[in-house]
């Protein structure tokens, strides 16, 4: 046989097969398995499809792998199976196959966001993707199928993948969009058209997520802004969920009757994916034969228009650091909706001369009032600006974005970026977390709103200007590795830091003395000692926190406890504050008393 890349050059249509998945299950496969596992468990029923298929017309079929990667096996356990999988798929497809048929390495997302921040980030995505792609190449595969593509980012990592493994192996990008022309990523149609003009694929084009028709309106904006040729693998129109299964109700007759105008609009290669079946590719061949060749289309080069960004005012604390010694105060949000007690501890604090509060978001994975609420009610009857606690556990991808913004339109404007305590530790721990980002991550996303984007780069209009902060472990287990963490937070956007508490000026010397990057603005933490016993449980039960002996031998000693305590901050404050640019205060069980104390003194 020639070449695939030779065999493509030569033909005007390219007859590709259809839906694999949807096949298993319609001819009784057992979905509680990953469908690639199916190369394994009931190899003559994939063997069954693939000859179908080609008996059907397909000139190409892909192999049953979309799936078959680390990240998505391991969803079943499977994890360890990915060589096994991709080389009996591969296997499969060439032995019906033969001399007949091109065999297509099916690759398919990883199912699960991949950046800077989120559990798969672009070195783990490139690893798992040419794990796959490996095996692929290694058993013989005549071109390398990236489908039902989401996202461009992850795209570009993928093809990077193939290219450290074969540099000139030939490669098909395929895009799903929705209905509204977004992918799933929330990704237009348009974004992802500029970054497909930028790539050396044999063919681009559009599979899954639509049916016929809207397939073709999206074709259509292909055709405008790009090259051909074009590759349309449609779905058989919209599932309805019957007796617990998808079922797709388009006819293979109403399916094929778009071939004329996909040929008409740059289409090179069609194909069918969930929901077509055998009788659809063999109605699409039927047809093929009685129309003429695609007409030319004029290619519209999109002007991108250059707009000047708004965006929102600066928060008072962003003002502030670097320029003024910061004091600022963690208070606890109340479970319920009675706010006076904490309205009466913040009104303290502004007193005493505190330039704003930290507001925790349900520290120790308890159920606590909204901080964005909290904030909010604040800054309105108070006039005292928060810092807001932020974490990953509870929110998704869009969760976060939506409650940011959110923020952002109620004047809550500087946020602490955390990871967030499991719940398994909290007052619900049957509560599933979500963690489709780190801090990390969510750092990258407040830098990404604060240039006018959501994450995945879609402008969002006004953009947002959040001051954004991370936290810092100085008696991390490996303080190497803390540091390594901080600098790829502050190379995503972080604007100033807050360490975890000090009681020891030589830990944050040890810091200084191990960065060898820029860093900005920090404020040390500082946890008043109460009792003896407050010191001891915080010694030997809080991670992250070690207090030295004579600091605990003087509580110990103290017939005033809580006055040794200021005692001991104050001096701590009074060491390190020509190192740092403001003080962080973690007022015990409420005490914010103790906290106002502090301030007070260096205030005057």
């Amino acid at each position: 046989m020639k070449s695939f890349r030779e065999f493509l050059s030569q033909q005007d249509i390219v007859l590709f097969d259809g839906a694999m998945g949807t096949e298993l299950l319609n001819r009784g496969y057992n979905k509680d398995f990953p469908l690639e596992w199916a190369n394994i468990s009931n190899p003559d029923l994939v063997k069954s499809i693939h000859n179908d298929y080609i008996l059907a017309g397909s000139q190409c079929i892909e192999t049953n792998t979309f799936g078959a990667n680390e990240c998505k096996l391991k969803l079943y356990g499977f994890e360890g199976q990915v060589e096994k999988v991709n080389r009996s798929a591969v296997k499969l497809a060439k032995e019906v196959a033969g001399q007949t048929a091109y065999v297509i390495g099916s690759v398919g997302p990883l199912g699960k966001p991949v950046g800077s921040g989120f559990e798969i980030d672009d070195k783990k995505a490139k690893e798992v993707y040419k794990r796959q792609l490996y095996f692929l190449l290694d058993e013989g595969v005549d071109a390398i199928l990236f489908e039902t593509a989401a996202s461009t980012h992850e795209v570009f990592i993928a093809i990077e993948a193939l290219k450290e493994l074969d540099s000139n192996f030939p490669y098909i990008v395929q895009f799903s969009f929705s209905r509204e022309l977004t992918t799933v990523y929330g990704e237009d149609i348009y974004r992802v058209i500029e970054f497909l003009k930028n790539l050396d694929a044999d063919v681009v084009g559009l599979n899954c997520g639509n049916g016929p028709h809207q397939t073709l309106e999206a074709l259509k904006i292909f055709s405008q802004h790009l090259k051909g040729p074009f590759s349309v693998q449609p779905n058989a129109g919209y599932p309805q969920l019957l007796q617990g299964r998808l079922v797709y109700s388009t006819s293979a007759n109403y399916f094929a009757s778009f071939v004329d105008e996909y040929v008409k609009y740059g289409a090179k290669i069609i194909g069918g994916c969930c929901g077509t079946t055998p009788e659809h590719i063999k109605a699409i061949k039927e047809r093929i034969k009685t129309i003429s060749k695609s007409i030319e289309i004029e290619v519209i080069e999109k002007k991108e228009e250059q707009k000047s960004i708004l965006k929102d005012t600066p928060s008072e604390l962003s003002q502030k650091l670097g320029k003024k010694f910061i004091f600022t105060v963690e208070i606890s949000p109340p479970k319920g909706i009675e706010l006076e007690k904490t309205k009466e501890g913040v009104r303290l604090l502004k007193e005493a001369g505190a330039d704003t509060v930290n507001i925790a978001d349900s520290p120790m994975a308890r159920v606590r009032i909204s901080p964005i609420a909290l904030a909010h009610i604040l800054k309105e009857e108070l006039g005292v600006e928060s810092i807001l606690y932020f974490t990953c556990r509870d929110r998704n991808l869009i969760s976060l974005q939506s409650e940011l913004l959110g923020a952002a339109a109620l004047g809550v404007k500087n946020v602490l970026a955390l990871t967030g305590d499991p719940p398994s530790i909290g007052d619900h721990p049957q509560a599933k977390p979500v963690f489709d980002v780190n801090s990390e991550g969510l750092v990258l996303i407040l830098n990404k709103l604060n240039s006018g984007t959501d994450y995945m780069g879609n402008p969002i209009g006004k953009a947002t200007n959040f001051t954004i902060g991370v936290a810092l472990n100085l008696n991390a287990d490996d303080l190497n590795k803390e540091i390594e963490r901080l600098k790829r937070k502050i190379e995503n956007g972080a604007h100033f830091i807050e360490t975890q508490p000090i009681y020891e000026v030589e830990s944050l010397e040890r810091f200084f003395e191990k960065v060898d990057f820029k860093l900005p603005p920090i404020l040390g933490g500082v946890l008043p000692l109460r009792s003896s016993r407050h010191a001891e449980f915080l010694h030997n039960e809080v991670p992250g926190i070690t207090i030295p002996d004579k600091i605990r031998e003087r509580m110990k000693n103290s017939k005033d406890p809580v006055k040794e305590g200021i005692e001991i901050a104050c001096e701590i404050v009074d060491r390190i504050k020509g190192m740092v640019s403001g003080i962080y205060i973690m007022p015990p069980f409420e005490k914010y008393e103790m906290a106002a104390e502090i301030i007070k003194r260096f205030r005057t």
